[in-house]
């Protein structure tokens, strides 16, 4: 095969290998975009939502007073008694005899009040707002439990579809699309294409009654983006292939010695540092440009070869001193918060258990003043031992400093952490610890403390837990104690 046709299949090859990476990275970039425009729509609809709901309750509190005096029309509020006596404030859904309202009991002298809104004006009112179409519905097991003794009468003239009872919507069409929406989802063909946005509706006690679905048409947002992508492709196709004329070009003229130099460098780049034999036997005719390309790539490359080796050494060396307390072998403060935060955060959003032990080594100073530093540090090492030996795969232990360690567990109730701390105490109590033929016997004290709601940061449930700590330490040490408010 000739130069100029291994060159030409080169090009060919580099070039439609590029334009399917330009292409992927393309539709990357247009998948991420379309996703932030989704979820800044869903937002937008959702806030607006909660907005509109909580202004127009607001609304219904403050003329409550001239509802009662007979000078305004109810058409858009609802008031109700609920009861003569007294009443928790709570917001959530409730179903009438006129349709559904969102709004909140107040206690009033004259006994206690539901104030809300009609939900379908809310939604019409949205719907010329934004263009945004909907459906209201309940579960069809919960419907005894919402409308009470009125059953037949509310069953009347509603659409049931598999197992749920459809009240309210604001087009036909809506009722052939999927309405079991968790948060969001797209529905459609290729170029129509339709959000749909769930909104979950919660009576009185909190359980799931039914849901308003928000159809959103996000047709023009898809192709708006094939425009761009399909405009970004075909300059990525002129560009390159551009490219690739003028580099055939170039390379028509030295193509040999470029691609023995090019396999080298692309090698190098891989770390494979044999090339650098290869360098030193290959024999060169000419004394040129590429000549000294050569020996500047021949010394590059053994540069490089001891800057990664001592590069690989020092990270390993960083990388322990970082994060891992050198004499117990635990993760060290930082590591633990880096960590711990994304523990909390995975607990507060899927309501997970979560709770956190502080431990302190009783009477450390006085076992340092009586056998040394290095007895110290020996009982921290056997504590570490016992701590891993006893802790989940899950657990996040951690040195915080001289003889404080703390130890995160996630999914652990409150009880169940404090199994695992008296076991963790026990089991140290009963160590016998050996340094220079003497014989050392120490114990620990812990804080325990509990995820609960209000929590907002690790900082919060540390503070908990020391304070646990000080409340065992008073107690006479050599125990766990449980935080309480």
């Amino acid at each position: 095969m000739t130069i100029k046709k291994r060159v030409t299949l080169s090009l060919v090859f580099s070039l439609a290998f590029t334009l399917t990476v330009s292409f992927f990275i393309l539709y990357l970039i247009s998948s991420q975009i379309l996703e932030r425009r989704l979820k800044e729509t869903y937002r937008l609809v959702y806030e607006n939502y909660k907005e509109i709901l909580k202004g127009k309750v607001e609304e219904s509190e403050k003329i409550k007073a001239l509802a009662d005096s007979g000078q305004l029309s109810l058409a858009y509020h609802y008031i109700e008694k609920v009861s003569g006596g007294k009443c928790e404030e709570t917001a959530y859904y409730r179903v009438t005899s006129i349709g559904l309202h969102y709004g909140i009991t107040r206690q009033y002298p004259e006994g206690c009040f539901f104030i809300g809104v009609n939900i379908e004006e809310i939604l019409r009112f949205m719907e010329s707002l934004m263009g945004i179409d909907w459906v209201v519905y309940y579960d069809r097991d919960m419907v005894p439990e919402i409308v009470g003794g009125n059953l037949d009468t509310f069953m009347k003239d509603k659409v049931i579809i598999n197992n749920i009872v459809i009240d309210r919507f604001s087009k036909q069409y809506v009722l052939n699309l999927p309405l079991n929406v968790k948060g969001y989802t797209l529905y459609g063909s290729f170029l129509e294409k339709s959000l749909l946005m769930e909104v979950p509706l919660t009576n009185m006690k909190g359980l799931l009654i039914g849901k308003v679905i928000f159809i959103k048409d996000v047709s023009a947002l898809y192709r708006e983006a094939y425009t761009v992508f399909i405009v970004l492709a075909l300059y990525s196709v002129f560009v390159l292939s551009f490219l690739a004329l003028i580099l055939f070009r170039i390379m028509s003229i030295v193509v040999n010695r470029i691609v023995f130099l090019k396999d080298v460098t692309a090698r190098i780049e891989k770390k494979d540092f044999s090339v650098i034999n290869l360098l030193e036997n290959s024999k060169e005719r000419w004394k040129d440009e590429v000549y000294e390309l050569k020996h500047s790539i021949y010394n590059m490359a053994l540069s490089l070869k001891s800057a990664f080796e001592e590069l690989e050494k020092k990270k390993s060396e960083l990388e322990q001193l970082a994060y891992y307390d050198p004499l117990t072998g635990l993760p060290n403060r930082r590591f633990f918060f880096d960590h711990a935060s994304l523990i909390l955060e995975s607990s507060k959003r899927y309501g997970n258990p979560l709770s956190l032990l502080i431990i302190d080594i009783d009477h450390f100073k006085k076992i340092n003043d009586t056998y040394g530093h290095e007895a110290g540090d020996l009982v921290l090492k056997s504590f570490a031992d016992i701590l891993k030996k006893t802790i989940r795969q899950s657990d996040l232990p951690a040195r915080l400093g001289g003889e404080e360690f703390v130890l995160l567990m996630p999914n652990t109730t409150l009880q169940q952490g404090k199994v695992v701390a008296e076991r963790i105490r026990v089991s140290f109590q009963n160590s016998l610890i050996v340094y220079e033929e003497k014989e050392i016997r120490a114990t620990l004290s812990g804080g325990l403390a509990s995820f609960k709601s209000g929590i907002e940061n690790v900082d919060d449930l540390i503070r908990m837990a020391d304070e646990a700590l000080y409340k065992a330490k008073e107690l006479g040490r050599n125990r766990i104690a449980v935080y309480e408010p």
